[in-house]
């Protein structure tokens, strides 16, 4: 049996990678994936991390018996880009299902995710090595993330696949249909996730392939589109409508764990300045 999960808090200052910061803070890589997707659709970790970013982190250690079994889940957690404070706590809905929330209760999560690529180690370092470009390749039809054969790519948004396989210069490619009109491509790709054919639904985050170089590319990257109502849209700055936030009728709930959060990120944040300074 279990014991009760104990509740760790933590700091750090981006210098060269989010991962360098966890590890300098002794945070685990669990932990990390977790601070990359809470904050996910607001930044892009492989683009906006900036030098001198700082997040405070409250999360989850899992005992069995008095012995460490694994890291759990982030409880609260602020990261500070760019001048910007996001903040996040976990709350149970009226379905019971823990989801992340801003402290003025709009959900953490977005209807698209701002990159499809998966954030990891590899990938988590400054510079050219691993961002944007935008190409003037297709007409500025898209964006391409430069990356490591073999990463995964994610499925921005739920939706049903419309077609993937062999497209052309796109190589091997998928392009998914979402709601509202839009539709989204992922292009070079080095092969398929399982079960990822014309029909079949997807859902958010979901691995649906894998980095490569097929059709016309000179080296490993994803080339990535949105279009919305058949027009080609900026992926990095289209505006992406925000989930559903807490229910009315869990709200005087939600407001209690908020503030508590609140006051336990201010603690946190406040010895983060004072560290740092």
């Amino acid at each position: 049996m279990n014991d009760a999960p104990r509740i760790v808090y933590k700091t750090g200052v981006v210098r060269s990678s989010l991962f360098a910061a966890t590890d300098a803070a002794g945070i685990p890589d669990a932990i990390a994936m977790q601070i990359a997707r809470v904050f996910a659709t607001d930044i892009d970790f492989h683009s906006d991390l900036r030098r001198g970013d700082r997040f405070s982190v409250a999360y989850e250690m899992i005992y069995e018996a008095g012995e460490l079994v694994a890291p759990g889940r982030i409880v609260s957690a602020e990261f500070v880009n760019d001048g910007r404070a996001y903040r996040a706590v976990l709350f149970r809905d009226g379905e019971e299902h823990d989801s992340y929330y801003s402290l003025d209760g709009a959900s953490r999560a977005k209807a698209f995710l701002r990159s499809p690529v998966e954030f990891s180690r590899v990938s988590s370092g400054f510079g050219a090595r691993f961002h944007p470009i935008h190409h003037q390749w297709r007409a500025h039809t898209g964006v391409d993330f430069a990356a490591p054969k073999g990463t995964r790519v994610l499925a921005v948004a739920d939706g049903h696949i419309a077609s993937a396989g062999v497209r052309g210069g796109y190589g091997n490619a998928i392009e998914i249909r979402h709601g509202g009109g839009v539709v989204t491509l992922y292009a070079h790709l080095s092969g398929f996730a399982p079960g990822v054919r014309a029909g079949a639904r997807v859902r958010q985050g979901e691995p649906i392939g894998y980095v490569g170089a097929t059709g016309y590319a000179t080296g490993p990257h994803l080339h990535y589109e949105f279009k919305l109502a058949g027009i080609h849209q900026d992926p990095m700055k289209v505006a992406l409508p925000k989930a559903e936030p807490v229910p009315a009728n869990l709200r005087a709930k939600f407001d209690a764990v908020a503030s508590d959060a609140r006051a336990t990120m201010d603690l946190v944040g406040a010895a983060t300045a004072a560290r740092f300074e």
